[in-house]
């Protein structure tokens, strides 16, 4: 009895290939050249719950705040990373868990208005410096700046926008900490240790105890402090000096932001600016 093998053709499958590759519109950055939308008042299905009855002073003051912030970024950089609305809640809860922020795998970003959010951004007296400062500036009010999470959720954002997922598994991250260490063994949200939870560097290589436990949280909250307020930022740039691990990882996030918006244009934008001071100051 014999038996014989018939070759495939596959000059067929060839062609269907490089006609759909043909169609596809070229990565460009007209392609995203469009407004991000900021959604108020609209309630949530399961499993989010976001209330919306946040005062009209809290809404106006988030919703400028934001737009300044999106502002920052390169025309587009938003959309590539499919944040194409912003939804703004009070008592943003996902599965019945406070949040302050929350992104779905579309890129589609929701922000908590935390009550009376404007009176976070004020003038106080420190008395340890004997001078008058924005309460955000101070080592424990910068942890309650509502910038830094319209930046970690952008970077979830991003992140589920690089091809196969990499970010979410991606050893060449991993490798970056220190030796031994695992993602979630010294993170317990319930009981946080009350001495590092207001410290920038709580843990050889990392830049929040939240950060500890998962890498994709990691990852975020390098790109919080990266694009944060310049006091927050100066903060990042003295851990840098001090922690090469965090400094390597910060100039990994800045290569791969990169590298997913290398349209010329953003030369100007805030975004690029940070991004090259970062290149040097955590060099």
């Amino acid at each position: 009895m014999i038996s014989s093998c018939e070759k495939k053709d596959d000059s067929r499958e060839v062609d269907l290939l490089l006609a759909l590759t043909a169609v596809q519109p070229p990565d460009q950055a007209s392609s995203y050249d469009r407004d991000v939308q900021i959604i108020t008042r609209t309630t949530q299905g399961f499993p989010i719950n976001c209330d919306v009855d946040y005062t009209d002073d809290d809404l106006d003051y988030y919703v400028e705040m934001l737009k300044t912030e999106i502002a920052r970024y390169p025309r587009g950089y938003w959309i590539k990373a499919g944040a194409e609305s912003v939804t703004l809640c009070r008592n943003l809860k996902v599965l019945g868990s406070d949040v302050a922020g929350t992104t779905g795998f579309t890129g589609s970003i929701l922000l908590n208005v935390m009550d009376r959010i404007a009176s976070y951004d004020s003038i106080i007296f420190d008395y340890a410096t004997g001078t008058w400062i924005n309460y955000l500036d101070t080592d424990y009010g910068y942890t309650s700046d509502p910038r830094g999470t319209i930046h970690h959720e952008l970077t979830h954002a991003v992140d589920h926008h690089v091809p196969g997922f990499i970010a979410f598994f991606d050893p060449e991250w991993g490798n970056l900490n220190y030796p031994g260490f695992q993602y979630g063994n010294s993170y317990d949200p319930k009981n946080p240790p009350a001495e590092i939870v207001k410290n920038m560097n709580p843990v050889p290589g990392f830049v929040s105890y939240y950060a500890t436990e998962r890498n994709i949280e990691d990852r975020a909250e390098i790109g919080r402090v990266i694009m944060a307020r310049p006091s927050t930022y100066n903060r990042l740039v003295q851990v840098c000096r001090n922690d090469p691990i965090v400094a390597a990882k910060v100039r990994k996030t800045v290569s791969e932001w990169k590298q997913f918006w290398p349209f010329p244009g953003a030369e100007n934008t805030e975004w690029k600016i940070r991004m090259t001071q970062a290149e040097r100051d955590c060099n």
